[in-house]
């Protein structure tokens, strides 16, 4: 019996969370008070309060990266768990056999036809002392449709609504990674919200899928 003592609003936690849904256990997950100072019971199995904190049987495994060693040393990965660690993964990243310049060009075409705008753009050599290597620009990008509705459902929400860009050279051509939009989990707790996620998340995802 497994038993992952959490918050969800914890990136560690979120971690152990994304290997046990690729590994495709079962698991109770009990969520802990916010204040260190009242979580008794995970102190009294592991002698901390931080977490994440693993039960497997009669051990108790602490911290993420441990926690998550454990469980693919432990037990067998499914015929399906690449295809969970990519859904789960907050990026995508496409390789293009032009070079960064004409792979920009193209992102902005097609950007551009699903209603979604660059709205700043730096490139490596601008950032003064801090460079990139050549080639390399950064850019934000949105969509109107999605930073309004955000902002009507919680005015904190619109600045989620932007994603970074990276267009940078590899061998042979360039690379474009995108941050998958509203990344931040806090979002998901508001089902319209979440809705708005899913729905610019599709869009930008059909977008890149014409490059």
């Amino acid at each position: 019996m497994l038993t992952l003592y959490q918050a969800e609003w914890c990136p560690y936690c979120h971690r152990v969370r994304q290997v046990l849904t690729e590994l495709e256990l079962m698991y109770t997950n009990v969520n802990v008070p916010l204040a260190r100072a009242d979580r008794t019971q995970v102190r009294e199995l592991s002698g901390q309060e931080a977490v994440p904190v693993l039960k497997d049987g009669r051990k108790v495994i602490t911290g993420s990266d441990e926690i998550i060693a454990h469980l693919r040393a432990t037990y067998p990965s499914p015929p399906d768990a690449a295809d969970h660690a990519e859904v789960g993964r907050f990026r995508v990243v496409l390789e293009l056999d032009e070079g960064p310049g004409e792979a920009l060009e193209l992102l902005r075409e097609v950007f551009a036809g699903a209603d979604i705008r660059i709205i700043s753009e730096i490139r490596g050599d601008e950032l003064g002392t801090h460079r990139l290597p050549d080639g390399y620009v950064l850019l934000q990008a949105a969509a109107v449709w999605a930073v309004e509705r955000a902002a009507a459902i919680d005015p904190t929400a619109p600045a989620a609504a932007t994603f970074p860009v990276a267009v940078f050279a590899v061998d042979g051509g360039s690379a474009i990674a995108v941050t998958r939009p509203f990344a931040e989990a806090w979002l998901y707790g508001d089902l319209e919200l979440s809705k708005t996620t899913m729905a610019l998340t599709q869009r930008v995802y059909e977008a890149l899928g014409k490059l």
